[in-house]
């Protein structure tokens, strides 16, 4: 047991293997080196390969020239025409497709999408060209065999590509997608950095109008202590109770007037379909009543009011006994009350006007008005500013969440490569 004892002891005390760190601002070139290493093969040979298709390209392009000044055998002259019409029509179709065949740049994705566009022209070329092939080979058969094999050459070419992709695809796509994951942190990074420089700013911001509300709010209290401030407040108390007043009055003719909704939208109802003529004034007077009747002439409403008991009275209106009969004394209520509730009414205005002139008079007056205007702006100012500190925030938060679930891919796919720790800074 000794022995063992020994030997087990001797295997503690090794070293454990630890996992390599990078950090993560080195990643990047951290997985370059990486996709060197894994696909450097890959790209050599796809390198290979993009350098035969642009030989063989330049074959065709020579074979094309060759076949577009090659002479015709002695034929009838409608053949000719035909085998040289088809001959142009191939060339032409041919040199569409040479156009869109041009070496990519030595990544993925790029790759792929050449393999894609120039297997679809080759084959669109091949099949709108095969009626033209079989009349032009009648023609120059050795010409146009040498350009149809240079595009079978380079059909061979691209099936090597797309063969040498599904081998390595999963593996380029693998690093490609770490360093889209790599590019979309720094992005989310950037961005929290800028949030949070905004949200300090705006923070700043509020405490700046903080200590603009607390000096208007100090220069309101020490109006407060003014000579004129005891005039101002007399004169605003006497403002508040003529307004209080005068909004009690239109109120109480507002619910007089209400109990002759009913008839007085079916006179106007009769009188827009034509079963009898209301005056243009007794039409305003009308929709006065239904609107704003404190708004109208004394003399003017008895007028209408007297004409319109004439109408409820003949039963043109249609009203049902008891309705009728409430309508008639309501009429009589308001012809009664209205005269002195709108002669109050007009003195409590004439009042409330002459009480603000007096007040806008006051030096006080107007400072005060635009120390709360102020105030009420730097308030509002600070609501929309504490909202878009909110969006932000849970913005930033949501963000934080992204960021975190990107860390956790991002290391998930690296170490699927090689066992690393990356260090986020």
């Amino acid at each position: 047991m000794k022995w063992l004892n020994k030997i087990l002891g001797k295997q503690n005390h090794q070293k454990p293997r630890t996992t390599d760190t990078v950090a993560f601002h080195d990643l990047g070139d951290w997985v370059s080196e990486r996709t060197r290493a894994e696909l450097g093969g890959f790209f050599e040979s796809a390198a290979q390969i993009f350098a035969e298709i642009e030989e063989t390209k330049e074959e065709l392009i020579r074979d094309i020239k060759s076949l577009k000044v090659a002479d015709p055998p002695e034929l009838p002259s409608r053949v000719l025409r035909v085998g040289f019409a088809a001959r142009d029509s191939m060339i032409k179709q041919i040199n569409v497709m040479i156009d869109r065949i041009s070496t990519p740049a030595m990544d993925y994705p790029d790759i792929m999408e050449f393999c894609r566009s120039a297997d679809t022209a080759l084959d669109a070329t091949i099949e709108k060209s095969a009626k033209s092939h079989h009349r032009a080979k009648y023609l120059f058969p050795q010409e146009v065999g040498a350009v149809f094999t240079d595009l079978r050459s380079i059909k061979i070419s691209l099936a090597k590509l797309i063969d040498l992709l599904d081998r390595e695809g999963a593996k380029i796509k693998g690093f490609d997608e770490i360093t889209e994951t790599i590019q979309r942190i720094d992005d989310i990074k950037r961005d929290i950095v800028a949030g949070n420089s905004k949200i300090q700013k705006n923070s700043s911001k509020i405490d700046e109008i903080k200590r603009e509300i607390s000096d208007c709010t100090a220069k309101l209290e020490q109006l407060s202590q003014s000579k004129e401030w005891s005039s101002f407040v007399e004169l605003e108390d006497r403002l508040n109770e003529r307004e209080m007043e005068a909004n009690n009055i239109e109120s109480n003719v507002t619910e007089l007037f209400i109990p002759l909704n009913k008839a007085l939208n079916r006179m106007k109802k009769q009188s827009e379909s034509g079963r009898y003529t209301l005056s243009k004034k007794q039409k305003g007077l009308l929709d006065v009543c239904l609107e704003n009747p404190i708004s109208a002439d004394v003399a003017d409403v008895n007028d209408f009011l007297i004409e319109m008991l004439q109408i409820v009275k003949s039963g043109a209106l249609g009203l049902k006994d008891k309705k009728r009969d409430k309508i008639v004394d309501q009429i009589d209520q308001i012809m009664d009350s209205f005269a002195p509730k709108k002669e109050r009414h007009d003195t409590l205005m004439s009042e409330t006007h002459e009480i603000e002139h007096q007040i806008s008079d006051l030096t006080i007056s107007k400072t005060k008005t635009a120390l709360e205007g102020q105030l009420a702006e730097k308030t509002k100012d600070i609501a929309q500013i504490d909202e878009e500190l909110g969006n932000l925030r849970e913005e930033l938060k949501m963000r934080s969440i992204e960021l975190e679930d990107l860390k956790i891919e991002l290391s998930d796919a690296v170490n699927l490569i090689e066992p690393v720790q990356i260090v986020f800074d």
